[in-house]
């Protein structure tokens, strides 16, 4: 925008020039005042360089139309006006004036136009300058909000370090629990395991006491039934006993007190065999009718001890 408005007066100052020279060469010579004036914008003179008031300092600061640059315009037109009123000799003016009066009027245009554009640009960058300005305020207030977070994050960091360290311990802490707890179950496992074989040896030893004591049951109950076959044998001795002594009272004929027989001798125990046998051999043993002698008498005595034989045996094999 600068450069256009550079550009613009520029151009309005070559207009104005190429005005001035044209009057020259129509032979009309511009006053001094006209000159003077005319100077303060365009170089007319060799002498006298050209003054366009402009700041050197155009491409950084705002070019504001103050009021005696206004001023010199408006005497710069009316000077140029005279100048060409003067100049002609009563003519109105060459149609060349005419057409270089209206570029620059032109030419002034672009330049208000350019200036107020600018004027418009330098404000739009005053607030961008103020923005920024804020933006500044800002940034710096974010960049001490970041200070004082990256302490923050420093001191967060020294924490989870430290947490860090109390997380190590712990989990050093709870291997060795659990080194304990693996240590007590296998120590649990083992007593478990000595209680099933004391159980099970406990299991045993009752069933081995059950068994003795059913052993000791049964041999019980047989010893009764011993004792109770015992009862019943000697009971059945003594009545085969009594029996055999009626047998050999009545088949022998053989009285409890014959001659020759031992006292207390009773038939059917061994004595009384051993004395029948005897008596039987030396011929002591004699029937109750002793008229009864011979091979009669010998088959009767036989037949006796063949039944007290028999007797005997029936006995033992009870």
């Amino acid at each position: 925008m600068r450069e256009q408005l550079s550009a613009a007066e520029k151009a309005r100052k070559d207009a104005r020039a190429a005005l001035v020279e044209a009057k020259k060469r129509d032979g009309v010579a511009a006053p001094a005042a006209v000159q003077g004036v005319v100077g303060n914008k365009v170089l007319v003179a060799a002498t006298q360089p050209a003054n366009v008031e402009v700041n050197a300092n155009d491409q950084d600061d705002c070019i504001v139309p103050t009021e005696r640059e206004s001023n010199n315009e408006a005497k710069d037109d009316g000077e140029v006006g005279n100048v060409v009123s003067d100049g002609d000799d009563g003519e109105k003016g060459s149609q060349y004036v005419d057409e270089l009066r209206a570029k620059l009027v032109v030419k002034n245009m672009e330049v208000d136009e350019m200036k107020e554009k600018l004027m418009v640009k330098d404000m739009e960058i005053d607030e961008l300058r103020a923005k920024l300005i804020t933006k500044d305020a800002e940034l710096d207030e974010l960049r001490s909000k970041l200070a004082s977070n990256t302490t923050e994050i420093s001191n967060l960091k020294a924490t989870l370090t430290a947490k860090d360290t109390e997380i190590e311990a712990l989990e050093a802490d709870n291997a060795d629990l659990t080194k304990a707890a693996e240590e007590a179950g296998e120590a649990a496992k083992a007593s478990a395991a000595r209680a099933r074989e004391t159980e099970r040896a406990l299991r045993e030893s009752a069933a081995r006491e059950a068994r003795a004591a059913e052993a000791l049951r049964a041999s019980e109950r047989a010893r009764e039934a011993m004792e109770a076959e015992a009862q019943r044998s000697r009971v059945h001795t003594e009545q085969w006993r009594k029996a055999a002594e009626e047998a050999a009272f009545v088949i022998g004929g053989v009285e409890r007190d014959a001659p020759g027989a031992p006292a207390g001798a009773v038939v059917g125990t061994p004595r009384a065999d051993r004395w029948c046998q005897s008596s039987m051999a030396s011929g002591v043993w004699t029937t109750k009718g002793g008229e009864e002698d011979g091979a009669g008498g010998k088959r009767k005595s036989g037949a006796a001890m063949r039944v007290l034989s028999d007797l005997w045996k029936k006995k033992a094999q009870k």
